[in-house]
Protein backbone atom coordinates (compact mmCIF):
# COMPACT_ATOMS: atom_id res chain seq x y z
CA UNK A 1 0.00 0.00 0.00
CA UNK A 2 2.81 2.41 0.92
CA UNK A 3 4.52 1.63 -2.39
CA UNK A 4 1.37 2.43 -4.40
CA UNK A 5 0.85 5.71 -2.53
CA UNK A 6 4.50 6.64 -3.11
CA UNK A 7 4.20 5.96 -6.84
CA UNK A 8 0.95 7.97 -7.08
CA UNK A 9 2.48 10.87 -5.12
CA UNK A 10 5.59 10.81 -7.31
CA UNK A 11 3.44 10.79 -10.45
CA UNK A 12 1.35 13.75 -9.26
CA UNK A 13 4.43 15.69 -8.19
CA UNK A 14 6.06 15.09 -11.59
CA UNK A 15 2.93 16.21 -13.42
CA UNK A 16 2.72 19.40 -11.36
CA UNK A 17 6.40 20.19 -11.86
CA UNK A 18 6.03 19.69 -15.61
CA UNK A 19 3.16 22.15 -15.64
CA UNK A 20 5.14 24.76 -13.74
CA UNK A 21 8.32 24.64 -15.78
CA UNK A 22 6.58 24.27 -19.13
CA UNK A 23 8.64 22.87 -21.95
CA UNK A 24 6.57 23.91 -24.95
CA UNK A 25 8.36 25.72 -27.73
CA UNK A 26 6.02 28.66 -27.27
CA UNK A 27 7.47 29.31 -23.81
CA UNK A 28 11.10 28.74 -24.80
CA UNK A 29 12.59 32.16 -25.51
CA UNK A 30 15.38 30.84 -27.71
CA UNK A 31 13.18 29.06 -30.24
CA UNK A 32 11.79 32.07 -32.16
CA UNK A 33 15.30 33.56 -32.29
CA UNK A 34 16.71 30.28 -33.64
CA UNK A 35 14.00 30.16 -36.33
CA UNK A 36 14.63 33.82 -37.28
CA UNK A 37 18.41 33.31 -37.47
CA UNK A 38 18.00 30.15 -39.55
CA UNK A 39 15.71 32.03 -41.95
CA UNK A 40 18.17 34.89 -42.18
CA UNK A 41 21.26 32.72 -42.73
CA UNK A 42 19.49 31.15 -45.72
CA UNK A 43 19.07 34.65 -47.22
CA UNK A 44 21.86 35.70 -49.61
CA UNK A 45 23.83 32.48 -49.25
CA UNK A 46 26.77 34.03 -51.14
CA UNK A 47 27.68 35.70 -47.84
CA UNK A 48 27.98 32.23 -46.27
CA UNK A 49 30.49 30.89 -48.82
CA UNK A 50 33.59 29.42 -47.16
CA UNK A 51 32.61 30.87 -43.80
CA UNK A 52 34.90 29.72 -41.02
CA UNK A 53 32.59 30.77 -38.19
CA UNK A 54 29.33 32.38 -37.15
CA UNK A 55 29.50 35.11 -34.53
CA UNK A 56 26.33 35.96 -32.62
CA UNK A 57 26.06 39.48 -31.25
CA UNK A 58 22.98 39.72 -29.03
CA UNK A 59 21.83 43.21 -28.08
CA UNK A 60 21.88 43.67 -24.31
CA UNK A 61 18.12 44.34 -24.34
CA UNK A 62 17.27 40.93 -25.82
CA UNK A 63 15.65 38.77 -23.10
CA UNK A 64 17.61 35.56 -23.72
CA UNK A 65 18.98 33.46 -20.90
CA UNK A 66 22.33 31.72 -21.18
CA UNK A 67 20.50 28.41 -21.72
CA UNK A 68 18.63 29.86 -24.72
CA UNK A 69 21.83 31.29 -26.21
CA UNK A 70 23.62 27.96 -25.76
CA UNK A 71 20.74 26.14 -27.45
CA UNK A 72 20.97 28.47 -30.46
CA UNK A 73 24.77 28.10 -30.59
CA UNK A 74 24.58 24.29 -30.43
CA UNK A 75 21.98 24.20 -33.20
CA UNK A 76 23.99 26.46 -35.52
CA UNK A 77 27.21 24.57 -34.80
CA UNK A 78 25.64 21.22 -35.64
CA UNK A 79 23.85 22.53 -38.76
CA UNK A 80 26.77 24.48 -40.30
CA UNK A 81 29.74 22.68 -38.71
CA UNK A 82 31.61 25.92 -37.97
CA UNK A 83 32.92 27.55 -34.81
CA UNK A 84 30.40 29.75 -32.99
CA UNK A 85 31.55 32.96 -31.31
CA UNK A 86 29.84 35.65 -29.26
CA UNK A 87 31.95 38.54 -30.49
CA UNK A 88 31.18 41.98 -31.87
CA UNK A 89 32.66 43.22 -35.15
CA UNK A 90 35.43 45.04 -33.30
CA UNK A 91 36.26 41.95 -31.23
CA UNK A 92 36.39 39.77 -34.37
CA UNK A 93 38.92 42.19 -35.91
CA UNK A 94 40.99 42.23 -32.68
CA UNK A 95 41.02 38.41 -32.61
CA UNK A 96 42.35 38.27 -36.18
CA UNK A 97 39.16 36.70 -37.54
CA UNK A 98 39.14 38.90 -40.63
CA UNK A 99 40.90 38.71 -43.98
CA UNK A 100 43.96 40.89 -44.64
CA UNK A 101 41.55 43.65 -45.57
CA UNK A 102 40.04 44.27 -42.14
CA UNK A 103 36.58 45.04 -43.49
CA UNK A 104 36.11 41.45 -44.70
CA UNK A 105 35.36 38.80 -42.10
CA UNK A 106 36.33 35.12 -42.42
CA UNK A 107 32.83 34.23 -41.23
CA UNK A 108 29.49 35.92 -40.75
CA UNK A 109 28.38 38.22 -37.98
CA UNK A 110 24.71 37.88 -37.02
CA UNK A 111 23.39 40.63 -34.82
CA UNK A 112 19.97 40.66 -33.22
CA UNK A 113 19.22 44.36 -33.12
CA UNK A 114 15.90 44.31 -31.31
CA UNK A 115 12.70 42.39 -30.80
CA UNK A 116 9.09 43.28 -30.29
CA UNK A 117 6.73 40.79 -28.75
CA UNK A 118 3.38 41.63 -30.30
CA UNK A 119 1.46 38.90 -28.44
CA UNK A 120 2.08 35.44 -26.98
CA UNK A 121 1.83 34.06 -30.53
CA UNK A 122 3.63 36.81 -32.50
CA UNK A 123 7.10 38.28 -32.28
CA UNK A 124 9.09 40.55 -34.61
CA UNK A 125 12.88 40.27 -34.59
CA UNK A 126 15.27 42.65 -36.36
CA UNK A 127 18.49 40.95 -37.37
CA UNK A 128 21.53 41.87 -39.47
CA UNK A 129 24.12 39.77 -41.29
CA UNK A 130 27.59 41.14 -42.07
CA UNK A 131 30.54 39.74 -44.03
CA UNK A 132 32.01 42.82 -45.77
CA UNK A 133 31.14 46.47 -46.28
CA UNK A 134 29.70 45.45 -49.64
CA UNK A 135 28.11 42.28 -48.27
CA UNK A 136 25.67 42.94 -45.49
CA UNK A 137 21.93 43.02 -45.02
CA UNK A 138 19.28 43.38 -42.37
CA UNK A 139 15.63 42.45 -42.08
CA UNK A 140 12.63 42.41 -39.85
CA UNK A 141 11.36 38.87 -39.44
CA UNK A 142 7.91 38.34 -37.97
CA UNK A 143 7.16 34.92 -36.49
CA UNK A 144 3.90 33.34 -35.43
CA UNK A 145 3.32 30.38 -33.16
CA UNK A 146 1.07 27.91 -35.01
CA UNK A 147 0.43 24.19 -34.69
CA UNK A 148 2.93 23.82 -31.87
CA UNK A 149 5.91 25.58 -33.44
CA UNK A 150 7.28 28.98 -34.44
CA UNK A 151 7.03 29.81 -38.15
CA UNK A 152 8.20 32.74 -40.26
CA UNK A 153 5.17 34.87 -41.19
CA UNK A 154 6.99 37.71 -42.97
CA UNK A 155 10.58 38.50 -43.90
CA UNK A 156 10.99 42.17 -44.79
CA UNK A 157 14.45 43.39 -45.88
CA UNK A 158 15.37 46.71 -44.29
CA UNK A 159 18.90 47.21 -45.70
CA UNK A 160 21.10 45.53 -48.29
CA UNK A 161 24.59 46.34 -49.54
Amino acid sequence: MYFILSVVALFLLSACAGGVTGSSQQNELGEPYRVALEEFISTDTALNENMEYISLDFNKGIPLKDFDKKSIEDYLHSKYNVKIYNLTYEELIEEGLSEQSENTLKGILLKIEKQEKQSDNNIAIEVSKYRTNEGSLSAKITLTYEEGKWKVATHTPTRES
